[in-house]
């Protein structure tokens, strides 16, 4: 794992979310759909953490009065 990704990825996610608990919770446990289902961590793991710096940084500079959030997994479908 390439040194001070995570930390990078936290750093810019606090900038989207101010609740370093939550921004804990996304990088461990969210998997993201535009990035194959895995989670922040497991893409670090795997040497992929700038695809998610790049996501980020897609959010931050997205134009309008759209206030950014964290990209989220999709709720589970109900049958």
């Amino acid at each position: 794992m390439r040194q001070g990704i995570v930390r990078r990825v936290a750093e810019m996610a606090l900038r989207i979310e101010p609740n370093r608990t939550a921004v804990l919770d996304w990088i461990l446990h969210t998997p993201l759909p535009s990035l194959g289902m895995q989670t922040t961590f497991e893409l670090a793991c795997n040497g992929e953490g700038e695809r998610v710096i790049a996501l980020l940084n897609d959010l931050l500079l997205q134009p309008g009065d759209t206030v950014p959030r964290l990209p989220q997994s999709a709720p589970p479908a109900l049958h």
